[in-house]
């Protein structure tokens, strides 16, 4: 970092040698012993003041550090340096110029004059009058400007009398001004602005928008670096329509697996949803989301939140996810913003690998997950909550079946012992609780062996048995009042499993420059499942294992798999002794399987074999394919299909369509066809027009009845450093139309409505 590693901030250490010959000058090092080198027309050095110097062309230099100057004085007692004249300073990236330089070299602190900085990792630039170095990595800037963009006439530029800035903090200005060009904008009597990305207590970027449902909406966040493993965020919202909307969030971070995040919003809202959708005093009307045919009829609404990663002894790890929310339509409502569902969701799949239950979802998770794993083997506790919204608020019988806890033992394929057989193991306890019905403990105990063998040197052939043991303890509680009947109850079964495949290949040689081959590999399958199911009137239906499908089916299959090698370089220092003539030398290859084509089919016996059904056996599903075809990174495409060959007609098929440029164009399709339910379209293209102009449209729509459901139409504007959006969406879904218009001043943030 060019404030760090700046010339003032070094201890110096100086080599002297010049253009003309100088003799009996002593040398000046500093504790590091590490010197500076000194290259001027003529170099001169004074007992008296101790004073070295150095006229003409200067340069001094030291590892990537260079100072140019026409003149340059230091004194070596008190390491006093005045550099004058086209004054130039280099760390790196970084830089600063000016008319003169005063610095100490040993208390860091001196003063630029008519002088520029340059950040390179922010592309930063400051210019100032003068602009002092008070402290470590603190500035005082006497009638500066402040920009990002390159060149003498920026694009954007802020100004100010008196500026404050902290490398890795934040700065202040007074009497600003944000010009455009030579065009002044907007004042200030005072700015705060980030200087580079650190943690540090501090305001951040507001956020405003508007919309026909809440009105306008200004979100103001303060952030508070607590301390080096701690952070909160507090926002603070005004709601047009709404009132004024409360957050916070806290973060912390113990170790590199131990992290969490809390989070939690509360809103006194002036409207509510009664089914007659009133008119308030500005005339706005207010209806809920009648998905559910429930009125939302509370004012006080709020969303609870936190994701949390715990290292525990002994090698165990703890997961706790929490999702409570005070009404059905607060997630779809505000769904937006710092706050708002899509960047939480997207925050904690991205930190914790974990995301929220859907937006629309009334009934909501939450768990406790407690977990160890060894070579072969997992213990896996869940404490599982469902959290039914709607039933909470009219606090109604409560018959949500939970699971406290659930274990899981599982052991992955292994050899059993030195005989050509293998194993696996599913184990399981549950207990499963509810306020009203039916309760209980479960516990099954599913190994399974496996004896895999190669037939006639082509095919291979796996037949495996499973076992399994599931045991019951029930306690049935009907009603308010405790009705006991304990019920012991047990089931033994067993499955089995023939899985016979074999695959062959062949490879074309293209001899291309620089796609050299491709492997076809087609792999038949046939898979018999058996399942017979013993008499389960008696047993009880938690989920799951409880009930299990009776199986005699017969599925076949063939895939279709194309990997290309292509030629990534050649390797020129091999297969060569030293001295040899350049030759091409061995190629260095990469592989990639770029395309997957599989159709399958199931033949059930149990169908076949019923007698008198009024519209004939149908033992014959579907046919099913699927595509996979990623020939480069670009181009996506997925689909999938299902025929009905009784019907004579497709059941259902979905196709995603992704593709990309190197201009930056990009575009995707994805098309859901299901037979009697439902036929869909989401389309989603942007396009740089051209530089620095780009053009987005997303629209959703159901084929079947006409109807669109989402349309999102909008611009951007992006030169070197800053952009324009402007974006209008129209949510048939939510009644909502939101128009948003924003600038974006790179490295300050981002101003929008």
């Amino acid at each position: 970092m060019f404030f760090r590693a700046c010339l003032w901030s070094i201890p110096l250490a100086v080599v002297l040698w010049s253009s003309s010959t100088l003799a009996g000058v002593p040398s000046v090092r500093t504790e590091s012993n590490l010197p500076y080198h000194i290259k001027a027309d003529s170099l001169s050095y004074d007992d008296a003041t101790e004073t070295y110097s150095a006229r003409g062309h200067v340069t001094v230099t030291k590892g990537n550090q260079s100072l140019q100057a026409d003149a340059v004085d230091l004194n070596a007692r008190t390491m006093e340096a005045e550099a004058r004249g086209n004054v130039h300073f280099t760390s790196g990236e970084d830089w600063l110029t000016g008319t003169r330089l005063e610095i100490n070299l040993d208390a860091g602190i001196g003063t630029l004059y008519d002088g520029t900085l340059f950040i390179k990792e922010s592309h930063f630039y400051i210019r100032g009058d003068r602009i002092e170095k008070i402290g470590e990595d603190s500035y005082h800037i006497t009638d500066g400007r402040f920009t990002t963009c390159d060149g003498d006439s920026p694009a954007w530029e802020i100004t100010g009398k008196d500026i404050k800035v902290t490398i890795d903090g934040y700065g202040t200005v007074k009497h600003t001004a944000l010009w455009a060009k030579s065009v002044p904008l907007l004042y200030a009597p005072f700015l705060v602005f980030p200087a580079k990305i650190k943690r540090q207590t501090g305001l951040l970027v507001p956020q405003v928008s508007y919309s026909n449902r809440n009105g306008f909406e200004y979100n103001q966040p303060f952030f508070w670096a607590i301390s080096e493993s701690t952070d909160a965020t507090f926002y603070e919202s005004h709601i047009d329509h709404r009132g004024f909307k409360h957050g916070v969030e806290y973060r912390y971070i113990s170790e590199r697996e131990s992290k969490g995040s809390v989070m939690y919003d509360f809103l006194y809202d002036r409207q509510i949803d009664d089914g007659t959708i009133p008119q308030d005093s500005t005339g706005y009307h207010y209806e809920g989301f009648r998905g559910d045919a429930e009125d939302r009829l509370n004012r006080k609404r709020w969303w609870f939140r936190m994701k949390s990663d715990q290292q525990l002894p002994a090698g165990f790890k703890a997961k706790l996810d929490t999702d409570v929310v005070s009404d059905q339509d607060y997630l779809r409502e505000f769904s937006r913003g710092y706050t708002g569902f899509e960047k939480n969701d997207s925050y904690f799949q991205k930190e914790f690998g974990r995301d929220l239950d859907d937006h629309t979802d009334t009934v909501r998770v939450n768990q406790l997950n407690l977990n160890r794993g060894w070579d072969q083997y997992s213990l896996n506790t869940d404490f599982r909550w469902y959290d039914d919204v709607i039933i909470r608020k009219k606090d109604d019988i409560d018959r949500t079946l939970q699971k406290l806890p659930s274990i899981r033992f599982e052991g992955s394929r292994q050899k059993l012992f030195a005989q050509p057989l293998y194993f696996d193991l599913e184990s399981s306890y549950d207990h499963f609780w509810r306020d009203y019905g039916t309760r209980g403990h479960r516990a099954d105990l599913h190994p399974r062996l496996y004896y895999p063998v190669r037939l006639f040197k082509y095919f291979d052939f796996e037949p495996s048995v499973g076992l399994r043991e599931t045991l019951w303890q029930v306690e049935e509680y009907e009603d308010e009042t405790p009705n006991k009947e304990d019920r012991l109850l047990s089931r033994e079964a067993f499955d089995f499993k023939a899985d016979l495949s074999t695959e062959f290949s062949r490879i074309f040689d293209l001899k291309g420059e620089i796609l050299d081959r491709i492997m076809h590999t087609v792999k038949p399958q046939v898979v018999y499942d058996y399942v017979p199911v013993p008499d389960e009137g008696e047993y009880p239906n938690f989920e799951g294992i409880d009930r299990i499908e009776e199986k005699n089916l017969v599925t076949y299959s063939i895939t279709n798999n194309l990997t290309a090698r292509s030629i990534e370089r050649r390797n020129r220092n091999m297969g060569r002794e030293p001295g040899s003539i350049d030759e091409p030398g061995l190629p260095v290859y990469s592989y990639h399987d770029f395309c997957r084509i599989k159709f399958s089919q199931s033949y059930d016996i149990i169908e076949a074999r019923r007698d008198n059904l009024a519209g004939g056996n149908r033992p014959f599903s579907d046919i099913k394919g699927e595509l996979e075809f990623r020939p480069y990174d670009c181009l996506d495409l997925d689909g999938d299909v299902a025929w009905s060959p009784y019907d004579g007609e497709y059941k259902s098929y979905n196709a995603i369509l992704a593709l990309c440029d190197r201009r930056g164009d990009r575009g995707s399709v994805d098309y859901r066809y299901t037979q009697d339910n439902s036929k869909s379209i989401l389309t989603k293209i942007l396009v740089k027009l051209f530089h620095p102009v780009s053009a987005y449209w997303e629209n959703e729509r159901i084929l079947k009845d006409g109807e669109e459901v989402k349309t999102v139409v909008g611009f951007r504007y992006e030169p070197q450093c800053w952009s324009l959006s402007v974006t209008y969406t129209h949510d048939r879904t939510m009644d909502v139309r939101e128009y948003f218009f924003q600038v974006s001043l790179h490295g300050l943030g981002k101003i929008g409505l």
